[in-house]
């Protein structure tokens, strides 16, 4: 009987598993202006209608691109522009089809990360 709580767990855990992943498309790399590090905006299709996520990932100059953005992930019908603003400071300006919150100001990779919002 303990069997059947278990089993249920296991197949509802592996039928939620988001490890499918889409196609890389439109990917812009950034480089700080004194080249230690970069910023790569990338999109992730699935090639369905509504769109395509964004994501957003900092690394120092010479490492991989990771999978997902490691700074934030642009939800379909939001859009983003980055641009550096010393060589240690990204400031990451959002556009929201539907309102939101603006994440808080973090570092990743030594990097300070600043959000803002722009408008449409």
């Amino acid at each position: 009987m303990r069997l059947v709580p278990s089993t249920i767990l296991v197949l509802a855990l592996v039928g939620c598993s988001t490890s499918e992943r889409g196609d890389i498309i439109d990917l812009r790399d950034t480089p700080s202006p004194d080249g230690r590090y970069v910023c790569t905006v990338f999109g992730e299709t699935f090639y369905n209608t509504t769109g395509y996520a964004q994501h957003i990932y900092l690394r120092r100059s010479g490492e991989q691109r990771g999978y997902p953005g490691n700074v934030y992930v642009v939800p379909v019908g939001d859009d983003v522009a980055v641009s550096w603003t010393s060589p240690t400071n990204l400031l990451v300006r959002l556009s929201f089809e539907t309102r939101r919150t603006i994440p808080a100001v973090t570092n990743v990779a030594g990097v300070t990360v600043t959000y803002s919002e722009m408008t449409k």
